[in-house]
């Protein structure tokens, strides 16, 4: 009769030693998941970063560097008709004749302004630098180029 007795106890004790290793088991399992979904959320947002800064390098390009008068019209003309890269992004330029002023402001390109005389005139040979400018939220809003 001991013997069995002893193989309960021996049973019970197996019992409890497994369900011990199964519960260790599960709270490494849930640990490691938790670690992973950690990691992939890391990389998502990474991942959507380089997006949106893919998306707004072809605007960067102008932020501090020049461009001829004649690539400026062309950009105007983009921006003027509502294209998928310029949406909602404002062209903005300040010639020399209008910098003089005592409180110079750019002007949004028309294609009216395309007399010689007229002081928002875009020589197509000038140098214009350009500046990026963004909102509170860092979206860019528009481009200033200013005539060198």
């Amino acid at each position: 009769m001991r013997s069995k007795n002893s193989d309960i106890a021996v049973k019970i004790f197996l019992v409890v030693v497994a369900v011990i290793l199964v519960g260790l088991l599960i709270a490494w399992s849930m640990g490691v998941f938790k670690d992973k979904k950690n990691d992939l959320d890391e990389g998502t947002e990474k991942i959507n970063n380089a997006i949106s800064s893919m998306a707004e390098f072809d605007l960067l390009i102008y932020d501090g560097h020049t461009i001829s008068g004649n690539l400026l019209m062309e950009l105007c003309q983009e921006a003027s008709s509502d294209s998928g890269r310029l949406d909602g992004v404002k062209i903005r330029y300040l010639t020399i004749a209008r910098s003089n002023e005592a409180s110079p402001t750019p002007v949004v390109y028309s294609s009216s302004k395309l007399d010689k005389g007229d002081k928002d005139y875009i020589n197509p040979n000038g140098i214009f630098k350009g500046e990026v400018k963004r909102d509170d939220n860092g979206v860019i809003k528009e481009i200033i180029f200013s005539q060198q």
